[in-house]
């Protein structure tokens, strides 16, 4: 099995601690922060394009998951999960309206006091401009590639998240959100 992000598996133990049940990783890619969340007896359901759900509905491994989704489906999906997993999904949405398309989805599927677990491409702010040598990070319309707590902060509020806590890892930055009751 492939190594799962080390945000996922760093956070296992608190989420079982909040009685996290339910999982949705969104952006599943080759399951395998899925696959190792159900291996931990969460109960998983796995959402990407529908080219990549298409591969992997014949992953052999694919029946364990509580589910197979297009996010296409999951506007209406209403799964009501406890936590949603992001890694390295939400900094390769090219616009703000994908973006803003993602976290609906995020929160149609989320209950009420559930958790987000999103980790990203980072950077420190005041760092990167759109003039400086770094500007394949960041675009000048606002479509970041790479995000600080703060901006991430910025973004997920007017959905209702707030942020439990975070860190930063080498080029990563992951971060735990509630959604607001």
């Amino acid at each position: 099995m492939i190594r799962p992000a080390s945000s996922v598996i760093r956070y296992t133990r608190f989420f079982r601690l909040a009685k996290v049940r339910r999982v949705l990783d969104y952006g599943a890619g080759l399951l395998r922060n899925a696959l190792y969340l159900t291996d931990e007896g969460f109960q998983v359901f796995a959402a990407d394009v529908p080219g990549q759900v298409k591969a992997l509905a014949a992953h052999p491994e694919a029946g364990r998951l509580a589910g197979l989704l297009t996010v296409g489906g999951l506007a209406q999906a209403g799964l009501g999960v406890d936590l949603v997993v992001c890694t390295f999904v939400f900094n390769i949405l090219a616009t703000r309206n994908l973006k803003k398309q993602y976290l609906e989805n995020v929160v149609a599927n989320l209950r009420r006091g559930g958790y987000l677990l999103i980790e990203v491409n980072s950077r420190y702010p005041d760092t990167v401009f759109c003039g400086s040598m770094l500007r394949h990070y960041y675009s000048c319309d606002g479509s970041a590639r790479s995000y600080s707590h703060d901006e991430l902060d910025r973004q997920l509020a007017s959905f209702g998240f707030e942020r439990l806590c975070h860190y930063y890892s080498g080029h990563a930055l992951a971060a735990v959100y509630r959604l607001r009751a």
